[in-house]
């Protein structure tokens, strides 16, 4: 099977586990400081990629520590100042607002790697964003304080992505995540000592049910497979499959949380599959544009 579309389903696999995380998480967090329940993820989630690829970690370079530590940064800022934010914007600001991204990747990739993208392109995050508009937000448009605290988790996080291109032709890239997740442990930490949080330890055993979910499925599994996937598919292509992360996480509140599942979220789940697929066919007199620095490379090879 190629490998483009096999890892263009992986990824997809990967945003349906951060989607359906978002219930699971909204339950563990309630018997813990999120700086704690950060804590515990992360770690789990890097003993999980070392176990799973000792062969890699054994081979470990400074460079990969370096690469590790840097990606660490952005993840970490994305996903800090959007906890920031959603305590003073509603969630559905906060959805689109942070969907965003899905421009700032296409837009940093022009501006910052001087590298052109198809039009395609710009018309099916154009498309995907009006799908997560309709999806997240139900009513007319509200500005809240928090909204400049999603918008730069945005950045944050249109900036992790473009930095994962630039990742992508490391040779040990699963010993990268290792020191990427253990970065973000620390930084939990020390988030956590600097907010007044001592380490929990919860007795709650939906708490380490929603650690070993969120670490696992949505951590190891989602961020091991966009590093992989980063090598075949262009950086404005992963910020387009992102966008399904809100409908996963739609359908997972109907079913785990008995949620109303409306007609919005069904039509704008519509558009954002429409984007995907329009993401991936060829438009007649559409220029393809050059193939991106992330673009497959097939001489690469990475020791399992």
């Amino acid at each position: 099977m190629p490998k483009k579309p096999l890892f263009l389903g992986l990824l997809l696999l990967g945003t349906a586990f951060w989607g359906i995380s978002y219930p699971v998480v909204k339950t563990g967090v309630s018997f813990a400081d999120p700086y704690s329940f950060q804590t515990y993820k992360f770690l789990l989630a890097a003993a999980a990629v070392a176990l799973l690829f000792p062969r890699q970690l054994a081979q470990l370079t400074w460079r990969s520590v370096g690469w590790g530590l840097l990606l660490a940064l952005p993840q970490f800022l994305g996903s800090t100042l959007q906890t920031i934010g959603l305590q003073t914007t509603s969630a559905a600001n906060a959805a689109f607002l942070t969907g965003l991204s899905v421009l700032l990747v296409p837009l940093g990739k022009a501006l910052l790697y001087r590298q052109a993208v198809a039009p395609k392109m710009w018309a099916a995050a154009t498309l995907a964003l009006v799908g997560l508009y309709v999806v997240a937000v139900p009513g007319s448009w509200q500005l809240h304080t928090g909204d400049g605290w999603i918008l730069a988790c945005a950045v944050a996080f249109a900036g992790y992505v473009l930095l994962g291109g630039r990742t992508a032709r490391e040779p040990h890239l699963m010993a990268m995540l290792v020191m990427q997740l253990l970065g973000c442990a620390g930084l939990a930490r020390l988030a956590g000592w600097g907010a007044g949080y001592a380490l929990a330890v919860p007795a709650a055993g939906a708490f380490w049910q929603a650690i070993g979910f969120s670490a696992l499925l949505a951590t190891a599994y989602g961020y091991g497979v966009q590093h992989y996937a980063q090598q075949y598919l262009s950086e404005e292509k992963v910020a387009l499959i992102h966008l399904g992360e809100p409908l996963f996480a739609a359908l997972a509140g109907a079913v785990l949380l008995h949620e109303v599942l409306t007609p919005r979220t069904v039509l704008g789940g519509l558009l954002i599959f429409g984007a995907m697929v329009l993401a991936e066919v060829k438009v007649r007199g559409w220029r393809r544009s050059p193939k991106p620095a992330s673009a497959p490379v097939s001489s690469i090879q990475n020791t399992p």
